[in-house]
């Protein structure tokens, strides 16, 4: 890729036909776009965690590759940003990975990061001029089935980049579970932004008096876990965040994942455990979570993927993954980035899967 001669837009107003169209002929050459219009803009927090959202349609001109002409932008407004580790992330792999993916996933016009001042851009099919539908914990939780296609997804691409040499040459960017710059922010966050939120947040502070541990406690036991895992399991490519309110689900049955920006270098139980806990109700989780682990397992088998572990043993991998989602995915998100119902919402969903699944005890026994 050559050089950019300009710099990624702050703002929409500095949206132009040129910036546009150099941007999507990067990944798209001989594009041309007649017109295009901004439809909507969305900051960072208004029900959208880590950037701002502008839908845009646009026109191409004749001879143009086909491409989607309803689009949605992904970009820091205005300087309003979180860690750039993220966005190079996000933007690096629809680049690099994902165009070798046989799976659902919206079509990407345009993927761009700015090192020098951490600004993104990231264009894709807006999946909601197709209908698609997007969960949200105060809806109607999914169903059984409809995970299970979901953890079908995640089996095709963990057995994609099973112990890949590729994941060893990205290593600049795509970090670790435990090691580079991912890592690296949520150890000098997690436990300080929970402080913040126990003696702000009464809920907070109740859930964690729940737990019987302490912030620094319950972040100690996902790293230790993460540990684990790396030693005992073969490192694949994860999304990294599957929560269900991560998913979309098209009118004719696809589904697939959307936000890659904590993608990682690790192994599977991080993915799987985040996508059956949040996505089901509690009720189905606990009759449903065995089965889909196992449909997990069988489709790794059926992908080629050799020494697919046991289910005994990918339960114990499963139950203790789950300390993850409950610390990382929802008990540290700021108010900013949601609602506090649906923040409450997931951390009850996940504080239920933790509880069942004896998981502090089974993280508590991976401490020195």
């Amino acid at each position: 890729m050559t050089a950019r001669t300009y710099r990624l837009p702050k703002n929409t107003s500095e949206f132009t036909t040129e910036v546009l169209e150099a941007l999507i002929s990067e990944m798209h050459p001989g594009v041309s776009i007649r017109r295009w219009e901004i439809l909507d803009t969305r900051q960072r927090g208004e029900m959208v965690s880590t950037a701002g959202r502008v839908k845009l349609r646009i026109e191409y001109g004749h001879g143009s590759p086909p491409l989607p002409q309803n689009a949605l932008v992904k970009m820091v407004i205005d300087g309003d940003t979180v860690n750039p580790v993220l966005y190079e992330t996000e933007t690096n792999v629809y680049r690099d990975y994902l165009p070798g993916l046989d799976i659902e996933k919206p079509g990407c016009l345009a993927a761009a990061f700015e090192p020098e001042t951490g600004g993104f851009l990231l264009i894709l099919e807006d999946l909601s001029a197709e209908n698609a539908f997007f969960p949200n914990v105060m809806e109607k939780p999914l169903t059984a089935q409809q995970v299970g296609k979901l953890v079908d997804v995640l089996a095709s691409v963990h057995a994609k980049y099973w112990e890949s040499p590729k994941l060893g040459g990205s290593s600049q960017w795509l970090s670790g579970l435990s090691e580079g710059r991912q890592f690296e922010f949520f150890d000098n966050s997690v436990v300080k932004w929970i402080d913040t939120y126990v003696e702000t947040i009464p809920y907070r502070a109740d859930l964690v008096t729940r737990t019987g541990r302490t912030p620094a406690q319950l972040w100690a036991y996902v790293k230790a876990v993460h540990r684990h895992h790396e030693r005992i399991f073969p490192a694949t490519l994860l999304h990294g965040d599957t929560g269900a309110h991560n998913s979309y689900h098209l009118p004719d049955g696809r589904c697939g994942f959307l936000d890659w920006q904590l993608s990682a270098r690790g192994a599977w139980p991080r993915d799987l455990h985040y996508t059956i806990c949040t996505g089901l109700s509690v009720a189905d989780r606990r009759v449903h979570e065995r089965q889909l682990v196992e449909r997990y397992l069988a489709r790794l088998s059926a992908l080629g993927v050799k020494e697919v572990p046991s289910i005994d043993i990918a339960m114990t991998a499963y139950a203790r993954s789950i300390v993850w989602g409950f610390v990382v995915g929802w008990l540290m998100v700021p108010t900013k980035n949601y609602p506090a119902v649906i923040i409450n919402a997931n951390c009850e969903r996940l504080f239920a899967a933790v509880t069942d699944n004896n998981t502090l005890a089974l993280c508590e026994e991976l401490m020195p």
